[in-house]
């Protein structure tokens, strides 16, 4: 999907169902799910009804909720505990029926969208990067493996700041 396709479905549908894609749903699309859903909260958009947030990975994670990096960078954001807890990795392949309601698929790199996505879906699928900052697709690095804290964050950050470009767009169009 091209952002300006994505745009043209965010104005014009009465239900917006957004569901932000990684690896493991344990670091990245996490994080984005509950970021937006507070910048949504706190924004000057009217419609916040019309909108289903969720995040989805496609890596089978046993015996993990959300990585302690993510929970501390949530908790940083003045994400209520109680919301990171009620956090459990989806993979996506038991949730096909997410997969075929969505509105949009934001990824957050080109190897969930071309090769952990099943093609059917493709079509849904948009980068975060060119719907923040700029058109450009760019990877945002899965930081599950990072040991230092602060590397860790400046991913989340990365995040953050296409989120707040995305809905100061959604804002400038009045959704």
């Amino acid at each position: 999907m091209k952002p300006d396709e994505f745009w043209n479905l965010i104005s014009n549908n009465d239900k917006i169902h957004i569901i932000f894609l990684c690896g493991g749903n344990i670091c990245r699309s996490p994080f984005a799910e509950m970021k937006f859903e507070q910048l949504l909260a706190d924004s000057k958009i009217k419609n916040k009804e019309k909108f289903i947030i969720q995040s989805g990975g496609f890596i089978n994670q046993k015996d993990v909720r959300i990585h302690p990096f993510t929970e501390k960078a949530l908790l940083e954001e003045r994400i209520l505990k109680d919301r990171i807890d009620q956090h459990f990795p989806r993979r996506m392949r038991k949730y096909k029926e997410d997969l075929i309601n969505a509105t949009a698929l934001i990824v957050m790199t080109e190897g969930i969208r071309d090769i952990q996505l099943p093609l059917r879906y493709r079509d849904k699928a948009i980068f975060l990067s060119t719907l923040g900052i700029s058109n450009k697709e760019v990877n945002i690095q899965d930081p599950a493996m990072i040991k230092e804290y602060q590397s860790y964050k400046i991913i989340m950050d990365q995040i953050t700041s296409y989120l707040v470009h995305m809905i100061k767009k959604m804002e400038d169009l009045h959704i």
